[in-house]
C-alpha cells in the first residue's frame, strides 16, 4: 500500500501486478476528519510499477481537484440564495 496527501485528502494506492507482467493501481481517498471513502479501480494496463503509480495519482489528484470545484460551485450556488 501506498500513501500520500493531496488537499488534506488521503490517498491509498494498491498496486496490482497482471498475468502477463503489466501493473495495475486502484486507489482510495479517504477524507477527515468524517473518514468518507472513495474507491477507484484503475482499468489502465501499465509496462511498470512506476507508470501504473503516477498514473493513478494523477487520477487522484483530477478527482479531487474536480469534487473540489462542485464543492465550491455548490456553495456560491447557496451563498446567492
Amino acid at each position: 500500500m501506498i500513501q500520500a496527501i493531496y488537499k488534506g485528502i488521503e490517498i491509498e494506492m494498491e498496486m496490482h501486478q497482471q498475468a502477463h507482467g503489466h501493473w495495475k493501481c486502484d486507489y482510495t481517498l479517504i477524507k477527515h476528519p468524517e473518514r468518507s471513502v472513495t474507491i477507484e479501480h484503475v482499468a489502465k494496463e501499465f509496462p511498470t510499477f512506476d507508470l501504473a503509480r503516477e498514473h493513478a495519482l494523477e487520477e487522484a489528484h483530477a478527482a479531487i481537484d474536480k469534487d473540489e470545484s462542485i464543492q465550491q460551485s455548490i456553495q456560491s450556488t447557496a451563498s446567492l440564495h
